[in-house]
């Protein structure tokens, strides 16, 4: 749509009195500022494409670029046209594919009053045709998408109406079930334009305007019918519709005053700053012979860990009084708990635990290798959902043997080599008490697919003067990491063993 394409727009209510120029300019001052710019979104190629001129689309083989009549079909690969689209339109607008169809957002822009309707691409006949016809709905339809088994749409309005834009969730019978209007700091960028594109990028929507380089970041609201506007990032693409590209991961879009589809590729998020404790409790039992849980609690919590391992937890053992010690420190420090159980005891077990702040997805324990009669020692393997879409994040936490020969733990190292080995695409953290120090044959073979948090050595034990470390955070691969900061906690009643805290940065890429 170019300038002299705006549409004269019909009131639909009663218009009110003009306002003198000084109450216009406060209430511009009102409007909130957009929040700065993050980190955009690279250019990683372009396809020469004279229909760019409303939106672009992708599936596994074609690149589709959308103008208002028709939509021209490229091989990704050659860059040479193969089809042109057949059937009626008058206003395309954003496209997107579900069930191998290309669903485009049509509306007889600039006329009103505005007519809307889905139309439908069938691929391999190029036949254009109308999927659903809102008629006058109140606005020109600009984009539209399936997720969660609904259809969500978005209806434009423009000029001095553009503030009544609405995007729309229905379900497969086309009855409405929630609109939303867009926050002043999205609207308050668009001039006289409206919004013309916008996807699914998680639980959050990317929404584009007319012709800036921007993408507006926004999510539903908990509360209200105004969608929250989280930020903006830069993009190579002027406005207009865009679409994921199921090849790369990353978008589509075009560049209308070139005539080109562009294909860009996302930013990569900030680090993510994790805080690691681990900390062997001793069942709570302190080395004044108090049983304490809530003790125990209060030195977790005075650290703020978003990752907890524990070692030497009781669950409804008798000596710590039948109480479930990973529920209950769950409940005390309001993380979620879980536990692995080592060994039978006084009616109830004993082993290892996690308390998170993230997510638990999964969780499995596993036993490791025993010789001689020695306790039985296992490793508690957790797998949690990290925020902002970056994935999940593999956590083993265990307590190997005591004993002065170190046959044990050797084979407890290799076998939790062994286990993390199995899950080679998941950044991950070893922590627990390993009973063995940093110069020992158990720590080499660790290291062999592990790095320490602390490059120093920061004794644990003994928990009054500590002169022996072998309580550790440990990481892989080494590239995803950076260690912010470890220290031994200044602790020394609530156990027989120091807490250990490490705080890390998960990088999204390898350093190279």
């Amino acid at each position: 749509m170019t300038e002299d394409m705006l549409p004269m727009t019909i009131e639909r209510r009663a218009r009110p009195a003009a306002l003198p120029a000084v109450c216009l300019l406060l209430l511009w001052m009102a409007v909130p500022a957009v929040a700065e710019t993050r980190a955009g979104w690279t250019e990683t190629g372009t396809l020469s494409a004279p229909e760019a001129f409303q939106a672009a689309a992708a599936d596994e083989q074609f690149i589709y670029a959308i103008a208002s009549r028709q939509i021209a079909r490229y091989d990704r690969h050659t860059g040479e046209r193969v089809a042109v689209s057949t059937g009626e339109a008058k206003h395309l607008n954003s496209g997107f594919f579900h069930e191998g169809k290309l669903y485009c957002a049509h509306s007889n822009y600039p006329q009103t009053p505005e007519q809307s309707q889905i139309k439908v691409l069938d691929v391999d006949t190029m036949e254009l045709s109308t999927a659903h016809d809102f008629r006058d709905y109140g606005g020109s339809l600009t984009w539209v998408l399936r997720r969660d088994g609904h259809w969500w749409c978005n209806f434009a309005r423009y000029g001095e109406q553009n503030g009544e834009t609405f995007f729309a969730k229905f379900d497969d019978d086309w009855n409405e079930l929630a609109r939303w209007t867009y926050p002043p700091e999205v609207i308050a960028q668009l001039g006289r334009y409206s919004l013309s594109g916008g996807i699914w990028d998680g639980g959050e929507l990317l929404v584009t305007g007319h012709d800036d380089p921007v993408l507006f970041r926004l999510r539903l609201p908990e509360e209200g019918n105004v969608l929250e506007f989280v930020g903006s990032e830069a993009a190579p693409f002027s406005g207009q519709g865009i679409a994921r590209d199921p090849v790369t991961g990353g978008l589509v879009g075009i560049r209308r005053a070139e005539r080109e589809v562009v294909f860009a590729a996302a930013p990569a998020p900030e680090p993510l700053r994790l805080r690691v404790l681990s900390y062997n409790i001793h069942h709570a039992e302190g080395v004044d012979r108090k049983l304490d849980l809530e003790r125990i609690a209060g030195v977790i919590r005075a650290v703020e860990p978003d990752l907890v391992a524990l070692q030497e937890v009781d669950r409804n053992v008798r000596r710590s009084e039948s109480v479930d010690q990973p529920a209950e420190l769950a409940r005390l420090t309001g993380m979620e708990g879980v536990f692995g159980g080592n060994i039978e005891l006084q009616g109830g077990e004993y082993g290892n635990a996690v308390l998170s702040r993230l997510p638990i997805v999964r969780h499995e324990n596993h036993l490791l290798p025993r010789f001689d009669d020695g306790e039985q020692r296992g490793v508690l393997e957790v797998e949690v959902t990290l925020p902002g879409d970056r994935g999940r994040l593999l956590l083993l936490a265990t307590h190997f043997d005591h004993r002065r020969n170190e046959r044990e733990r050797i084979a407890s190292a290799g076998a939790v080599n062994e286990l993390v080995a199995k899950r080679p695409g998941l950044p991950a953290l070893l922590a627990g008490d390993l009973n063995a120090v940093p110069e020992s044959e158990t720590l080499r073979i660790i290291g062999e697919q592990w790095t320490r948090s602390n490059a120093e050595v920061q004794p644990t034990i003994p928990v009054k003067e500590p002169t022996r470390q072998i309580d550790y955070v440990l990481y892989r691969p080494e590239g995803r990491w950076k260690v912010i900061e470890t220290k031994v906690l200044d602790e020394s009643v609530a156990s027989d063993h120091r807490a250990f805290l490490a705080v890390l940065e998960l990088r999204n890429e390898p350093r190279p």
